[in-house]
């Protein structure tokens, strides 16, 4: 047993390795290509040859959403109640399983079971992290406070007071794969949008290599002969690598098949990115905890894995209370391109908010794929078919705008909806999304006069009458005399200028 359980973690973090150095490689090449499909032109389209119209009309002026600062605060609140009580509840149930199957010995009790029960909902910490979009260092910060505060619990409520160098050891073993797994897949913003859908396809071929290896080693007192005639013609360790990725081979298509169920299960609605991320991090938690119990009390400690059905049970239950009360508002985000971190500050502080509560809609750029990409868009490029993304017509503008998926995930919040550009027809694009919107946010951090692109969408914003305000966030660097130019014309009090991101959030809601 004990054999079984080194190759488990052996796979589990052998799998984890290779899903970050696959998403790293991975991120990149999408980047490349995306940024080659940006700068090239539209394939040849008879029906456009006088180019793709501006003002073409294709999504009528909405009628106005009342924007309330209240209902955002209210869908913040359910949220983060619903995902505190379930990591709660989970790590309740967890110390009950253990306390009763693991533990023994009669130790099942109120006060044993709800001390034991927080501790195991350390991920807690992890769960705001991922709900706030917290960067790494202040999750894994949480993390330590929350764990002390439980070895504070513990010391006090221990029967027969232990060492703190053990409290800490056991502490520090329940946190330290856990915590390893969302370092590597999530603390870059390289990949922490590729990772997380990559991960299953590489946990099955890493586990497949080490039970082939597991297998090998069975037999290597009788080996047979063609397995002496393979290593006696290529070598032991060409043999041993060979034989570790064979079985790759045959799960290539059972992985990638997979791979596109999980996209077509985004796509259909079942989940969410923040319920995904969910569900994945408390499976290795979970796993964390079970593995080792292996060896003591056998397959009866894999119950410690029953808590995770908590997940998809409250998904189903709470979706209409979490489910948003009033009709969604659409926010335009704009920006100035080339300023990659702080549009994901932005995005993190404040369009994550919105989504509680309201409809986004951009065109898509490099700079925001760390937080809009999903896995219909990365299967979608794994597949050789990113450019079919990509609008050249008016046909597929009007497309996609149908497309646009405006309704709310499970959890009650809103997807953001990207259009792919070329040169030649973001600004027929950015036509079609002022139509569409209620109110917009401009990041005009870095802006000067040479931004001809920001111009032009200032003019645009300055001359559609149904707006009901446009939010510019600006800074030192803005060459704020330029922008107020492009936009003379505009009805009074329509454009609002800010300096912090905090003043974003105020801005955008005028009740």
């Amino acid at each position: 047993m004990a054999m079984n359980t080194g190759a488990i973690l052996t796979a589990l973090m052998l799998g984890v390795v290779l899903t970050a150095l696959a998403s790293w490689g991975v991120s990149g090449l999408y980047r490349r290509r995306m940024l080659a499909l940006m700068g090239s032109a539209p394939p040849p389209d008879a029906s456009q040859a006088g180019g793709l119209p501006e003002g073409s009309g294709l999504a009528p002026p909405r009628a106005p959403v009342q924007l309330h600062r209240r209902d955002s605060r209210h869908a913040q609140v359910r949220q983060l109640a619903v995902l505190t009580g379930l990591s709660l509840v989970i790590g309740l149930s967890q110390s009950v399983l253990a306390l009763f199957f693991i533990y023994g010995d009669g130790l099942l009790s109120f006060s044993r079971a709800l001390t034991l029960g927080l501790v195991y909902a350390w991920p807690i910490a992890l769960t705001w992290g991922l709900m706030r979009r917290w960067p790494w260092w202040g999750t894994l910060v949480a993390i330590v406070l929350y764990l002390l505060a439980m070895l504070a619990l513990v010391t006090w409520r221990s029967v027969s007071p232990q060492p703190l160098t053990a409290s800490l050891a056991w502490l520090g073993g329940l946190v330290l794969i856990p915590v390893t797994v969302t370092l590597l897949i999530g603390a870059s913003g390289r990949i922490r949008a590729v990772a997380p859908y990559l991960l299953p396809i590489f946990l099955l071929l890493a586990g497949s290599s080490v039970i082939a290896l597991q297998l090998m080693v069975l037999g290597v007192n009788d080996p047979p002969n063609w397995l002496v005639a393979l290593v006696g013609g290529i070598g032991a360790w060409p043999a041993i690598v060979l034989l570790a990725l064979a079985p790759w081979m045959l799960l290539a298509w059972p992985a990638w098949a997979m791979a596109r169920t999980l996209a077509r299960a985004y796509r259909d609605k079942r989940f969410s990115d923040l319920w995904y991320l969910l569900a994945a991090y408390w499976l290795v938690v979970l796993a964390a905890t079970a593995l080792p119990a292996l060896q003591g009390v056998g397959l009866i400690a894999l119950t410690q894995l029953l808590p995770w059905l908590w997940i998809p049970l409250a998904g189903w239950a709470l979706r209409g209370w979490l489910a948003p009360r009033h009709a969604p508002p659409t926010l335009l985000v704009l920006r100035v391109f080339q300023q990659d971190a702080t549009v994901q500050a932005l995005f993190d502080r404040v369009v994550e908010r919105w989504r509680l509560g309201g409809n986004t809609v951009l065109i898509a750029g490099t700079d925001l794929l760390s937080r809009t990409l999903d896995p219909d868009d990365l299967f979608t490029f794994l597949n050789g078919r990113l450019a079919t993304r990509f609008i050249g017509s008016e046909a597929q503008l009007a497309e996609r705008l149908r497309g646009f998926d405006l309704a709310p995930d499970p959890d009650g919040r809103y997807r953001v909806n990207e259009c792919y550009c070329f040169d030649s027809t973001w600004k027929a694009a950015l036509a079609a999304l002022v139509q569409c919107s209620d109110v917009v946010l401009m990041d005009l951090r870095g802006f000067h006069a040479g931004k001809l692109g920001c111009r032009h969408e200032l003019r645009v914003l300055a001359g559609a009458d149904h707006l009901q305000r446009v939010v510019l966030l600006h800074d030192g660097s803005t060459r704020r005399a330029v922008a107020e130019e492009d936009v003379a014309g505009a009805p009074p009090g329509r454009f609002v200028w800010v300096r912090t991101l905090g003043e974003v959030v105020e801005a955008l809601y005028p009740h």
